[in-house]
């Protein structure tokens, strides 16, 4: 460590990592009366103060235009801020009670009870006694992130584990203490939400959704209500906006999202992720996979330009794409498979393709059906010159969708 002669006005006091409350104006009196007699003062490589304000204070009010300084390398800011509480411990004006209780609650977070105890020269037991009330708000905090980790299904307790430095047993005690009495909302307790009691969904205008192909939040809510439990495994390859992680994460099920175009700010929650490319490979097994995919012909071009895209193919290749992506999902054994689709109306409504059945015969094998549910659109699907249209040439008008709740048998 070197010491050197440094000018008195190269040298950097930083508010923020000052250790004391208040300077001492007696000590500095007393100093300045034999400045040439005081230890050097320590900076970092950068001239920042990190021990000796009342030396310092002593030398500018002398009149002097150095002052002797001894030179610590610093790693960076933390290291910056826990030297200048040290040495401010070891001697000279000694600090505060209050002054050591702050730097113990900031940095109780990152620096353990020993780590902590040497540094501000206190007893670990008084550490403990000051961050008792900081400690449990982070655990509790870190407790929070743990299980929303967890709801995010591709990750296992092994890496949450690893992530937060804990124990698996830990993680599984935190995952099971917040699915039973946790602060997220119990199935049925969403705010607002009362379950259909029949098999005909119908919507107040107020939850239908203001944009296209969107799965109404109240939907998702009933079907994870009639069809899932308590952290239920719940997957969705055509995630969209989200809609099924924010109903996943208040109903405590755990979500597997994912989508071809992940909108932005919701890759924390979606995977970015092609159907077409078969099962992700960290998929656990689902409890319900929930498919909601873009409706042929209807959502033409709405979602993307992209040949790839399940509503931009032909008739023939959407059914092999989906009906591709079903097996696997057979072949994985998922729990319950839940379709969600409209029928097909097109060539000026002459032709009418109902998809559900089609699927309906892929899964037959396998699965049987649990529930049907009807969810009826409203009029306002069709502008007036489509209606007459469909009435000139006595068509019904389609106005609805199938949701199918399959089950393993």
């Amino acid at each position: 460590m070197a010491i050197q002669e440094i000018a008195i006005k190269d040298i950097v006091y930083r508010e923020d990592l000052y250790p004391r409350q208040e300077v001492d104006n007696n000590l500095i009196e007393k100093y300045q009366q034999s400045v040439e007699l005081l230890p050097p003062i320590k900076i970092n490589q950068v001239n920042i103060l990190i021990d000796g304000r009342h030396r310092w204070n002593a030398h500018q009010r002398a009149g002097a235009t150095s002052i002797k300084a001894e030179i610590i390398q610093t790693e960076s800011e933390a290291h910056l801020e826990i030297l200048a509480y040290e040495l401010n411990s070891l001697h000279g004006k000694q600090l505060t009670n209050a002054e050591k209780k702050k730097f113990a609650v900031k940095k109780c977070e990152l620096l353990t009870i020993k780590e902590i105890s040497r540094i501000i020269l206190v007893q670990e037991r008084t550490v403990r006694d000051w961050t008792h009330t900081k400690r449990k708000e982070l655990e509790e905090y870190r407790n929070e992130r743990i299980f929303a980790d967890n709801l995010r299904a591709w990750n296992t307790q092994a890496d949450i584990a690893e992530k937060y430095g804990v124990s698996r047993q830990t993680v599984s005690d935190i995952i099971k203490k917040y699915a039973e009495n946790g602060k997220i909302a119990k199935s049925g307790e969403i705010l607002d939400f009362k379950p259909f009691p029949y098999s005909i969904w119908n919507l107040a205008k107020s939850d239908e959704t203001s944009y296209f192909g969107a799965f109404p939040k109240v939907y998702m809510e009933n079907l994870l209500y009639y069809f899932t439990e308590l952290m239920s495994t719940v997957y969705d390859p055509f995630s969209g906006n989200g809609t099924s992680v924010d109903v996943c994460k208040a109903m405590r099920r755990r979500y597997y999202c994912s989508d071809r175009i992940v909108i932005p700010g919701r890759e924390d929650d979606i995977k970015q992720w092609d159907i077409a490319d078969g099962l992700p490979e960290d998929l656990p097994l689902p409890d319900l996979a929930f498919l909601d995919p873009p409706y042929w012909v209807q959502a033409e071009n709405k979602y993307s330009k992209d040949s790839q895209d399940l509503a931009n193919m032909s008739l023939d290749n959407f059914y092999a794409t989906f009906e591709g992506f079903l097996k696997e999902l057979i072949g994985r054994k998922a729990k319950k498979i839940a379709i969600v689709i409209q029928p097909t109306q097109y060539k000026n409504y002459l032709t009418y393709e109902d998809h559900i059945f089609h699927f309906a015969k892929v899964l037959e094998a396998k699965y049987k059906i649990e529930m049907r549910c009807i969810l009826p659109y409203s009029s306002q699907q069709y502008n007036a010159q489509m209606v007459e249209k469909a009435k000139e040439k006595k068509i019904c008008l389609g106005l609805h969708r199938d949701l199918v709740i399959w089950r393993l048998v």
